[in-house]
């Protein structure tokens, strides 16, 4: 019989991007939706949300995916879905990102305007930011990338003073904190994801978050069919367009929307999930400060983020830029970490603009993206999990010093 591997390791890494963090809580809250045969958004999506809400502060709305959350924001804000944004009205986004955050500003009829990145900080330079404003603007669409935030004063301020809508893409940050504040709360809206390695999982799943009100229930249609039922607020003025007609009042649509809607299965999962976060958060950024402390004499060879006096990050990964004066290529250090059994990824996507899909698009094909090209080059990342122990921190401790700073 083949033994089972050992229970450090997953597939040939002793070290993966990431482990499970649910357990039998998790799944018998998922298989008791399926013998109730409840298993379409129901209670306890609305049960996650309430949770939700209440630890970020602001109004929240599930969704299947992070990139869903993306795409239905960016959708809530089109004047055809009852905002002020027309097609053609350019969106700022930097150009380190998953690729869904711009599909997302794309698939909607705006046109996004890469924003260099802060390889310091790996979130948008704040200086080509201002460069990049013109008469079409209208919204700014941060990442807090590896849950590390971006500058929020100087982001709202300029939005303030030009009129512009702020949202965050905080897909990588939950509990990540600006102010003090839940990184999405501050802004028209956030969008999170619960995918696998992310900081909650509820095997895919995403949330929205907004403290407007009026923005909530717009995503709310926009999230299943435009179905009158789907408002929260049953006074809505939209359900006074269903009076003296022939409507069937289970079959009114009052808007264009998708079919995004989470299962019961995913919201099971995350009811668990949120409670168990505190103790996830502790551990990612315990291993992120020792892992930080122990190579401290090796900054003349890499280094890691720096994070804003007024920020607390939450980090989704631990991201590792090469100085320019090592003696190393990325592509050399990561194979090395690799064969010693440490899972390596570049920086989310790099410098999207260098990506094939190029070709597409004139609006991604920019060449004065320089922070985002040293990132493109010299970044990666190995994961951080809410499994790590301190026996784990200091096996990958060696394994980083042995290849970043050879005999």
């Amino acid at each position: 019989m083949r033994e089972n591997p050992p229970t450090n390791s997953v597939g040939d890494f002793w070290y993966p991007l990431s482990k499970p963090s649910f357990g039998s809580d998790e799944i018998s809250e998922a298989v008791e939706s399926m013998i109730t045969y409840k298993t379409t958004m129901w209670d306890k999506t609305k049960r996650f949300e309430e949770l939700f809400s209440a630890y970020v502060g602001a109004e929240a709305v599930m969704v299947n995916s992070g990139s869903s959350a993306d795409l239905l924001l960016v959708y809530s804000m089109l004047r055809a879905s009852g905002g002020t944004l027309d097609p053609g009205d350019e969106v700022l986004v930097p150009a380190v990102t998953w690729p869904t955050h711009l599909w997302a500003v794309a698939m909607a009829g705006l046109v996004p305007v890469l924003v260099d990145v802060d390889p310091n900080t790996l979130n948008m330079d704040i200086s080509n930011l201002r460069t990049k404003i013109s008469t079409r603007t209208k919204a700014i669409f941060p990442v807090h990338l590896m849950g590390n935030p971006a500058n929020l004063t100087e982001i709202q301020a300029i939005g303030r003073d030009t009129g512009l809508m702020v949202l965050e893409d905080c897909c990588e940050s939950l509990g990540s904190l600006w102010d003090g504040h839940h990184v999405g709360s501050q802004s028209y809206g956030g969008t999170f994801s619960f995918f696998f390695s992310h900081h909650i999982c509820t095997m895919e799943g995403g949330m929205i978050v907004t403290s407007d009100p009026e923005t909530a229930e717009r995503l709310r249609l926009l999230r299943a069919h435009g179905w009158a039922r789907n408002l929260k607020d049953r006074s809505h003025p939209l359900l006074k367009l269903t009076e003296d007609s022939a409507l069937d009042a289970r079959y009114t649509f009052l808007e264009w929307g998708f079919n995004v809607r989470p299962t019961e299965l995913q919201a099971g999962f995350g009811i668990h999930q949120i409670k168990k976060f505190p103790g996830f958060k502790e551990t990612r950024n315990h291993a992120f400060a020792q892992i930080r402390e122990n190579l401290l004499d090796l900054s003349h060879v890499f280094r890691l983020p720096i994070v804003n006096p007024r920020a607390e990050a939450c980090w989704f990964a631990l991201p590792i830029l090469l100085n320019p004066e090592s003696s190393m290529s990325r592509n050399e250090v990561t194979k090395k970490l690799q064969a010693l059994g440490v899972e390596t990824r570049p920086i989310v996507a790099g410098n999207l603009s260098k990506q094939p899909v190029r070709r597409r698009f004139d609006w991604l094909r920019q060449d004065d993206l320089l922070g985002a090209n040293v990132i493109h080059e010299q970044g990666f990342y190995v994961g951080l999990h809410s499994q790590l122990n301190d026996g784990d921190i200091e096996r990958l401790t060696e394994a980083l010093r042995s290849v970043l700073s050879p005999a």
